[in-house]
């Protein structure tokens, strides 16, 4: 099951990447429909005219409106939200304040302003300390710990949620905590976890089951249908497994029919009914075919209402599929471009979609033998990609962007940390200093107070000289610590680029290349070994230095660690970011922190443990 954080709304999709196939597709639902909207809007207008309403719940009142009607009325949204942060100033409690920021931080990130998400979002932890209302200061942790997962910090996204749930406990808030569990199997999913993403699934069914509330509960019937789902291709011969994701996600379609005013987010409707058809195509014979057709119409429905292009297009490529399965491209092609012509009138689709559709269209084409066609589609597809990555690109510098403001944050929290500890040093210093000039004025009526004072001076300038060697050796301790860390990037670099040469030679040998261009770049292969042997006796001093720090690596891990492994803890070693090292090896950072996760379990350390400290402390 994967956790895509495209769209930014309280449940998240997992899906397959949207090809020509449409075999694979599990929607997780991801956008709020506006049927209830309305109904929840009326109803808080409606409790904001009366005229004994207090000025209190007409902030709560006003920020819950400004959420309600995001997706319909952005403009009133903030608006509502504006007039309630106004409000809010007039009180003391900072339980107000805290709720409207973090209301004002998610209508910024539904904006793709993630960056003034986070200054809301860090505004309202700061009020959320000065309120003893502990459903308050647990939903501003969720939705701190909601806007970390969705630019990739997943270390503090889990810290935060987990201190959510601390926080939410014996506050009975049920939907909060099935959504914060929701989140939790996000996370464990991203890290290929099956055990705690099963753990963290059955415990939001529970809490949804315990809220009582039909969307919430939907949201947890979804995700237990997809979760039963991953679980069975992992072992297609447990059929069970097969009827009890299609049972969670005809309970979710009977629910959303019964209480159709109570649901807001309706998509999530509109997934199951594409899930089960998704099944019936990949997993039971074609005679089911009508079986499947049922459910796309009703998924078809459900998405064009929501205006929900991902389900759109994924109903009309499961059409498309058993189309090609009997044979009949044409009809193939047709349903594409149906699918396509839908999503095209939507003003906010997705290139990403467009461009997987276009993809199809090239492949059904390529499969007819209509060449000339597939050309046009595949060219089609390459603009619709390009303008998916170039929207991907400011995407990733808006995250990018976030996690540095919230490294730069928690750097000053640090320094401001280490200057109060050093501040009660100081008073210390204050208390003994105090405490001696008491006794040395006790002494002066003594007849061992010369005696005293020159004890005093002697013990005094022994601390100093203490004090001025130690400073001494640390500062010799972190000379060398660093010109250890140059020496060892170095080596990486020199290991690098000696990769990428041999390989240049090796292409250079495989093709019939000019004869002189291959002689002058084996001399460049040759006088770049050269320069490299004098480095070779800069290294053997780093292993006269650090002798044993791979391999006390590689005791704690039980020689499990492989060379890349031993590549990143080097990295890491050399006080690398993720982002550093990914950029170094040329791979995804996501790529880095799952290597990261396993280098942690290789070397048996827990979830609360530090990977960087332990390697510190091993060199």
């Amino acid at each position: 099951m994967l956790f895509v954080k495209k769209n930014r709304t309280d449940l998240q999709a997992g899906r397959r990447n949207l090809t020509g196939l449409f075999t694979c597709l599990f929607l997780w639902a991801v956008t709020s429909g506006g049927y209830a909207q309305s109904f929840v809007a009326d109803s808080l207008r409606k409790e904001l005219n009366r005229p004994d309403l207090s000025r209190e719940a007409r902030t709560l009142c006003l920020a819950h409106l400004a959420r309600s009607l995001y997706e319909t009325d952005m403009p009133a949204a903030i608006r509502y939200g504006t007039e309630a942060l106004e409000l809010s100033n007039a009180f003391r409690d900072g339980q107000y304040k805290a709720f409207v920021l973090t209301t004002l931080g998610y209508l910024s990130v539904q904006q793709d302003s993630l960056l003034r998400a986070q200054r809301y979002l860090d505004s309202a932890l700061f009020y959320a300390e000065k309120t003893r209302n502990n459903e308050i200061r647990g939903y501003v942790w969720f939705r701190n710990g909601w806007l970390e997962y969705i630019v990739d910090n997943t270390d503090k996204a889990m810290s935060s949620l987990l201190k959510a749930l601390e926080l939410l406990q014996g506050q009975h808030s049920y939907e909060y905590e099935s959504l914060i569990y929701h989140y939790l199997a996000s996370i464990y999913s991203d890290l290929k976890d099956v055990g705690k993403l099963e753990k963290y699934t059955e415990l939001s069914l529970s809490a949804a089951y315990r809220s009582g509330n039909p969307d919430v509960i939907c949201n947890a019937y979804l995700a237990q249908g997809s979760s039963f789902m991953e679980k069975f291709r992992q072992d297609t011969t447990q059929k069970p497994l097969l009827d009890s994701s299609l049972s969670y996600n005809r309970r979710l379609l009977a629910l959303a029919d019964a209480y159709p005013e109570r649901i807001i987010n309706h998509a999530n409707a509109g997934a199951a009914a594409l899930n089960i058809a998704n099944v019936y195509w990949e997993f039971y014979p074609k005679a089911y075919k009508d079986s499947a057709e049922k459910y796309i119409n009703i998924a078809l429905n459900i998405a064009r209402r929501a205006k929900h292009e991902e389900i759109i297009a994924n109903c009309y490529g499961i059409l498309s599929e058993y189309a090609m399965a009997d044979g009949d491209y044409a009809a193939a092609e047709k349903m594409f471009v149906m699918g396509l012509a839908e999503i095209e009138g939507s003003p906010s689709s997705s290139k990403q979609v467009k461009a997987a559709m276009m993809k199809g269209l090239a492949s059904v084409a390529e499969k007819r033998g209509d060449k000339a066609r597939a050309l046009d589609y595949y060219k089609r597809y390459m603009n619709y990609a390009h303008e998916a990555y170039n929207a991907d690109k400011l995407s990733i510098a808006q995250k990018l962007e976030v996690q540095y403001e919230s490294e730069k944050k928690d750097k000053e929290l640090e320094v401001l940390q280490e200057r109060a500890a050093w501040n009660r040093r100081l008073n210390y210093i204050y208390i003994g200093l105090a405490i001696a000039s008491l006794l040395a004025l006790i002494f002066l009526f003594r007849s061992y107070h010369f005696r005293l004072r020159a004890s005093i001076q002697q013990q005094k300038l022994r601390d100093e000289e203490a004090a001025r060697l130690k400073a001494e050796q640390e500062l010799l301790q972190e000379r060398q610590d660093r010109l250890q860390k140059e020496l060892l990037a170095g080596t990486l670099q020199v290991e690098e680029k000696n990769e990428l040469l041999q390989n240049l030679k090796d292409k250079l040998a495989e093709q019939a290349a000019d004869p002189s261009l291959k002689k002058q770049v084996e001399r460049m292969i040759k006088e770049n070994n050269r320069l490299d042997a004098d480095f070779e006796q800069a290294k053997t001093h780093f292993a006269e230095i650090h002798p044993d720090f791979f391999a006390r690596l590689q005791e704690k891990a039980g020689n499990t660690l492989t060379r890349l492994d031993q590549k990143y803890c080097s990295y890491i070693l050399m006080g690398l970011s993720n982002k550093e090292i990914a950029t170094r090896l040329g791979v995804d950072p996501k790529s880095i922190r799952m290597a990261r996760y396993r280098i942690k379990q290789k070397l048996q350390l827990g979830k609360e443990d530090n990977l960087d400290e332990l390697i510190r402390k091993m060199s």
